[in-house]
């Protein structure tokens, strides 16, 4: 038999329950100081043992609220990245056109079209 996470803690505190009982059970019939350090460290034991599963929890805990905090910056960062991005590329796309329209009107208002370089050569 392989014991194996929620498994293993029932069997734990399974013993340490009948341990409790146990040593409870021998204190109300004669008060030995065997016993009642023996109920002692049980206790204690079980504070330790207590103590350890709300660390654990604890870090399970913060592992999970840290990867939440991460995917929300990340999903918002990315908004605000691709926002940006493409308000940048509207403006520098607009810049560009207009330039280059106001460059091919000026070469085009330059050069004479056929009709004026026929009248030209008359």
């Amino acid at each position: 038999m392989q014991l194996e996470g929620r498994q293993t803690q029932f069997y734990i505190d399974l013993v340490y329950g009948i341990g409790f009982a146990a040593g409870f059970g021998y204190l109300l019939i004669d008060l030995d100081p065997r016993v009642v350090a023996f109920q002692g460290g049980l206790v204690f034991g079980y504070f330790l043992r207590v103590w350890e599963k709300m660390t654990v929890y604890e870090r399970i805990l913060h592992e999970e609220v840290a990867a939440e905090a991460e995917a929300v910056v990340a999903e918002e960062a990315e908004e605000v990245v691709a926002d940006e991005v493409t308000a940048e590329v509207g403006d520098r796309f607009d810049e560009e056109l207009d330039e280059r329209v106001a460059e091919e009107v000026e070469e085009q208002m330059d050069e004479p079209s056929p009709a004026q370089r026929g009248r030209r050569q008359r």
